[in-house]
């Protein structure tokens, strides 16, 4: 199933609310704990969120490099991949950000 759109994303926030239930948050931050993360969700047959920080994305980015916003968008895309396999709606989501660090994690990944 694809990656939750933000309409989607939205819904799955406003259904929340409304049934007072919460979704799993799931912070990655490497290939290994996304699927990790997809199994859970499949396992529970649960949707749920996937959240990327500053650090995970700094991870990501290579080990030369400590690019936030780039290993974020890494990560984005290889969850694209790994949630057509499986039958469970996923929401991605920044986790918290310092505000000294909008500008450069941030806004690149608007």
């Amino acid at each position: 199933m694809p990656i939750a759109t933000p309409k989607q994303f939205a819904a799955m926030l406003e259904a929340a609310q409304e049934g007072s239930y919460a979704y799993p948050a799931i912070n990655c931050t490497s290939i290994i704990t996304l699927n990790a993360a997809f199994k859970a969700f499949a396992d529970t047959k649960s949707d749920g969120i996937i959240q990327f920080s500053t650090g995970a994305g700094q991870f990501a980015s290579g080990v030369n490099n400590s690019d936030a916003a780039y290993g974020c968008i890494v990560l984005a895309e290889a969850a694209h991949q790994l949630a057509e396999q499986y039958d469970v709606l996923v929401a991605l989501n920044t986790d918290h950000c310092q505000p000294d660090k909008a500008a450069s994690f941030l806004k690149p990944l608007i």
